[in-house]
């Protein structure tokens, strides 16, 4: 196992104890650490690089036109809210395990890079902490689509 397999596992294992515990105030740190070290965001210390990630993943078209990264945002692109809502209802399953939670991370977190004025069309809809509706929707043309929100507000990856 590589030092970042290693560390992706460790992070999940934080992750099912909070879970397993009703504690779901940090899970934004062991979520993200985990996408670093699953995708390789690591600095030579081998800490997770955060900065890293912008321009990497998914880039707005509006966004790869700007090289200043003042002016860009980068962002989970299924707001983690609604990937703690989706790990909230797998731990109720019977086979809750670090696979389990790791296919719903593997499946739902991913990073963008929009500009700051997307950034406000999200917030101009309500959308930058929730998904639009239809993505709960089975037969929507959004159910489960990662992109919904930026499908809704007009933002195109």
């Amino acid at each position: 196992m590589t030092p970042n397999e290693k560390n992706a596992q460790i992070e999940l294992q934080h992750i099912e104890l909070e879970l397993r515990n009703n504690r779901t105030q940090h899970l934004r740190h062991f979520v993200d650490q985990y996408y670093c070290y699953k995708n390789n965001h690591v600095k030579r210390s081998g800490r997770a690089n955060w900065e890293g990630m912008v321009w990497k993943g998914f880039v707005s078209v509006e966004a790869a036109k700007i090289s200043n990264r003042k002016e860009v945002v980068k962002e989970h692109v299924v707001p983690l809210r609604e990937i703690t809502k989706i790990l909230l209802d797998r731990s109720k399953l019977n086979d809750f395990s670090l696979q389990t939670i790791a296919e719903a991370l593997d499946d739902y977190v991913t990073f963008a890079t929009i500009t700051k004025d997307e950034d406000k069309l999200l917030r101009a809809k309500k959308l930058t902490c929730k998904m639009p509706d239809g993505f709960w929707q089975a037969g929507h043309p959004l159910f489960e689509d990662k992109f919904a929100r930026y499908k809704a507000v007009g933002i195109t990856c």
